[in-house]
């Protein structure tokens, strides 16, 4: 009786339940390493997260930088800084900036997604005086010569040298545009302290006929 009991309880029990196996998940990826910011000795590269998740590169300085950007060949962007550009993530731009200086920069910046990659250029320390430009003194002389009579002339040359610089060559080219000795020679006090390359001064000379200008031009470079 006992044992009928007992194969009547083993009969109404629950089947065993089967146990499941979550899959294991896999390993989460590594988010890669966001690039370090650069600072060179004429650019710094630094990245900051954008607001809405876009992915930006900007030239933020200096003002008035004009700027190409390139991936490769391609030109994805010119501007005048500050300028930003849509980018994309893990990609690696040329940037080159000529400055409002004249000097030509340029740098290789890496994109990041969802962030600004910003790059600021430097100017170099000012290295002092610099004559005028060709293209510049050609403009000048030109201008000099559409002045009707030497006096005209002066007074424009004078307002020339009260902030442009020359050299002893452009010095000699402006005092051929004069048509009077006498204001030939009044150029020489004008330019004199406005010429860069004084050891070259003494060609002024070849720019007067008589031996008398020649010996006032010499007192007036030497006082």
């Amino acid at each position: 009786m006992k044992k009928a009991v007992l194969l009547l309880l083993f009969a109404c029990a629950a089947p065993p339940r089967e146990v499941r196996q979550e899959p294991t998940p896999p390993p989460a990826k590594e988010a890669p390493p966001a690039p370090a910011p650069v600072v060179e000795e004429n650019v710094a590269v630094e990245y900051r997260p954008q607001s809405e998740g876009k992915t930006l590169l900007e030239v933020a300085s200096p003002a008035g930088a004009r700027v190409d950007v390139r991936e490769g060949q391609a030109l994805v962007g010119r501007d005048i800084a500050p300028m930003a550009i849509r980018a994309e993530g893990d990609h690696w731009y040329a940037v080159a900036a000529r400055l409002p200086s004249g000097e030509q920069r340029e740098a290789k910046v890496q994109a990041r997604a969802g962030e600004i990659a910003s790059v600021r250029f430097a100017e170099s320390t000012p290295k002092g005086p610099e004559p005028m430009s060709r293209d510049e003194f050609k403009k000048f002389v030109q201008a000099v010569d559409e002045e009707a009579g030497d006096a005209a002339k002066l007074a424009l040359i004078k307002s020339a040298a009260a902030h442009d610089w020359f050299t002893a060559a452009m010095a000699g080219v402006i005092i051929d545009h004069l048509v009077h000795r006498e204001n030939k020679l009044a150029v020489v006090p004008l330019l004199k302290d406005r010429i860069l390359d004084r050891e070259n001064a003494f060609w002024l000379y070849q720019h007067f006929t008589y031996r008398e200008d020649k010996a006032k031009v010499q007192e007036m470079l030497e006082h």
